[in-house]
């Protein structure tokens, strides 16, 4: 498709279409923002997953969320003649913009039937043998070749986090630490145990209060957790909406957790201190930008060993082998800078 983008006074209402996870969504942040400021006059309608596109509602010039598991959308990837409903959809927008792995030819090809007069693709997140460029220069790159500058400041969300304290119902004045020991693979977790160890060190020495948070791929940790925090006085947030997860976050003084989708949300949020272990993946590459963050990566020869999404390993040792004592070291750093 294009690769020549319409003039900036042209273009009033712009389609984005990114379906991806959390974390991909965020690392997108300063490509968004950067089209944005290219597009000062457009208002933004994303297709995607609702809830998490709610999270940039205050950030963006965004008019609407459309689902894009809704059954409207079929007819793009189907040879069907495309719909009146789906064309009066879509006959708003100028510019279409399709973030995804790779180019996507034919729904490019569809969109553009259906009359929108401008349609481009932008990298989502980088295949295997990348050379492990974090995923925002590659965007960055990608868009200058568009003709879009992006400045390179760390995407940040606009939270209130006064609201979202009381709603989720934690007691206590803090300081916070905030943990989240899971991700949406268990090879990429820090081990249990390790947490355990290192929350119950920084909460003694240095006097935090502790928040456990685990959402739908850690349901298999909850009756841990729950007893865990139970014992210990801490306070457990499991399946909390996102929006309320990055309000709470927005006041922790501490955050711990592994690759996953909420360490990139504690840092777009302003967590005081991000700290994010990593194993198989590359951190390079998929570790929220910021100088906040604080990267530990489990030790191993071959490692990181990830390609693309794909990983070999079923349980990675190099997470076993990253100590809590060294985790509690940089912690401390972070929490007396």
């Amino acid at each position: 498709m294009s690769s020549i983008l319409p003039p900036s006074e042209t273009v009033r209402r712009l389609l984005i279409w990114h379906q991806g996870a959390l974390g991909d969504l965020l690392l997108a942040g300063p490509a968004l923002v950067a089209i944005s400021r290219h597009y000062p006059q457009a208002r933004f309608t994303a297709l995607g997953h609702p809830e998490r596109w709610g999270l940039l509602s205050r950030s963006l010039p965004l008019d609407a969320v459309w689902d894009s598991h809704e059954a409207l959308w079929a007819n793009l990837f189907s040879d069907a003649a495309l719909s009146p409903r789906l064309r009066d959809r879509l006959a708003p927008f100028q510019l279409a913009l399709v973030f995804s792995p790779g180019p996507q030819e034919r729904l490019q090809e569809r969109l553009a039937q259906a009359g929108i007069p401008a349609v481009a693709w932008i990298l989502s997140f980088p295949a295997a043998g990348n050379g492990g460029a974090p995923v925002a220069v590659l965007q960055a790159q990608h868009l200058a070749g568009l003709g879009i500058k992006v400045q390179g400041e760390p995407f940040r969300l606009d939270v209130r986090p006064d609201r979202g304290w009381a709603a989720a119902g934690i007691q206590g004045s803090g300081p916070w630490l905030a943990v989240a020991p899971g991700s949406g693979q268990a090879c990429k977790n820090w081990p249990l145990s390790h947490y355990y160890e290192l929350t119950r060190l920084l909460a003694w020495e240095h006097r935090l209060q502790v928040v456990w948070l685990a959402g739908p791929a850690e349901a298999a940790l909850l009756p841990y957790l729950r007893a865990l925090a139970a014992a210990q006085g801490h306070a457990l947030l499991a399946q909390q909406p996102l929006e309320r997860l990055a309000r709470v976050l927005a006041r922790c003084r501490l955050y711990l957790g592994n690759d996953s989708g909420l360490t990139h949300l504690a840092a777009a949020a302003g967590t005081g201190g991000v700290l994010a272990f990593f194993g198989p993946t590359d951190p390079a590459v998929w570790a929220p930008p910021g100088n906040q963050v604080r990267v530990l990566a489990g030790p191993c020869p071959r490692g990181p060993c990830a390609r693309g999404r794909e990983i070999p390993c079923d349980r990675p040792q190099c997470l076993q082998d990253l100590a809590p004592a060294e985790a509690a070291a940089v912690a401390a750093e972070m929490l007396q800078g």
